[in-house]
């Protein structure tokens, strides 16, 4: 059996112009094929349909929030969840909610993702449909991802992940101008191998194609046989994927 694994953004999704065609012409040539296409994103089920709007992009299944939830492809069917615990939102906010520069959402397991702060002077189509929350809201949610956005200050990004890890029992990951904290263990290598079990599939008769462009996709790459970077990827990550990539176009019909 072969299974791709496709990061959203920086991968398939390219703002401000959106999708290459080409490449969701190849994942439909796959897909027909009899191959499975994942999403492994770090987009909320929310998020990402939101981001798939208006576009024939389509998954077999749907690797979301970092490895803390899955669904079928029509994000219908929820497989499985990971909730944070609401106390870490709570104490992002205390912490950082006054900084200026950054930016604290919650993400949830839900319909519904909330903005908790925003000091960095701009918006972002990526949580623009997001709803304003406040700390007394969190009990009313279930929470997958807390989403520091940080851009533009290397600094203050450091000083968010040096505090985050100090907390213990959370898992810390890096994209691009996003810093995401999720529960313990939850990684895109995590959610993948957790759905492979859901769906009852041996990763031992698994070929498995993984294609991203940033930190947080590395744990997929780790588990790949044939793993994929991007030319614009951080040096680091290109130097941990198998081959360093112009589009999912470009290579995916070798592997059909």
């Amino acid at each position: 059996m072969k299974v791709a694994a496709f990061d959203f953004d920086g991968t398939l999704h390219h703002p401000p112009h959106g999708f290459d065609q080409e490449d969701i012409a190849a994942i439909d040539a796959w897909r027909n094929a009899g191959h499975l296409a994942i999403s492994a994103t770090g987009r909320s089920r929310t998020a990402l349909a939101h981001g798939m709007a208006g576009s024939t992009l389509a998954f077999d299944y749907q690797v979301l929030s970092n490895g803390a939830s899955a669904t079928d492809g029509a994000n219908r069917d929820l497989l499985f969840s990971h909730e944070l615990d609401g106390a870490v939102l709570r104490a992002a906010v205390e912490q950082f909610g006054e900084r200026e520069g950054l930016a604290i959402f919650g993400t949830t397991i839900g319909r519904v993702d909330g903005v908790f702060a925003n000091n960095t002077g701009r918006t972002h189509d990526f949580t623009a449909h997001f709803t304003p929350m406040r700390i007394r809201d969190i009990p009313d949610h279930h929470f997958a991802v807390i989403p520091f956005w940080i851009p533009d200050n290397d600094a203050l990004r450091a000083e968010v992940i040096a505090w985050a890890t100090k907390l213990g029992d959370v898992e810390v990951a890096q994209n691009q101008d996003y810093i995401d904290l999720m529960a313990p263990g939850r990684s895109k290598g995590s959610g993948i191998l957790e759905l492979f079990e859901v769906l009852g599939i041996n990763r031992d008769d698994v070929e498995l194609y993984t294609f991203g462009d940033s930190w947080n996709d590395l744990t997929m790459h780790t588990l790949a046989d044939h793993s994929h970077s991007f030319h614009h990827s951080p040096a680091d990550v290109k130097a941990a994927t198998d081959r360093v990539i112009g589009s999912v176009a470009e290579v995916l019909d070798e592997y059909i």
